[in-house]
């Protein structure tokens, strides 16, 4: 019985301790507003406008089919990630952010990460002579069971 008593001692003085700090939480002021949700609260995201499009990315007309004959290549000071495309009738010009970026694709099966992204970098890093490194997360080889 007499080894039972540090336990008790040590377990009542934990509780004395959380009902105190408890207790110290209901009576401190720590100025949330009183509204759980809103109450003038708002984020900056937005949907950039066309002249922040234009003014960010460079537009360089987009034909790979010209390219891989070394034809109307872009130009070097141009080497970037392509980030989206803007098609005009049979046109198709790249957006491209030429600034100093790093690029993670990440996406659900299904989404065009492949065909959409993947292929058109590959695509102009090749035409503008960028060096790129392209790592795929499935096994290039399958092995049978």
């Amino acid at each position: 019985m007499t080894g039972m008593l540090p336990i008790i001692l040590i377990c009542g003085g934990m509780l004395l301790v959380l009902a105190l700090v408890s207790f110290g939480a209901n009576q401190a002021s720590l100025n949330i507003k009183s509204k759980t949700v809103g109450d003038g609260q708002h984020g900056t995201a937005r949907w950039a406008t066309q002249k922040e499009i234009y003014e960010t990315y460079r537009h360089i007309p987009y034909t790979p089919a010209l390219w891989r004959k070394g034809e109307k290549l872009p130009p070097l000071e141009a080497q970037g990630l392509v980030v989206g495309c803007v098609t005009a009738g049979r046109k198709t010009t790249a957006l491209v952010d030429s600034g100093d970026v790093h690029c993670l694709m990440i996406g659900a099966a299904g989404v065009g990460k492949t065909a959409n992204f993947l292929y058109p970098n590959l695509e102009y890093a090749c035409a503008s002579g960028m060096s790129f490194i392209s790592k795929s997360t499935y096994p290039t080889t399958r092995k049978p069971i």
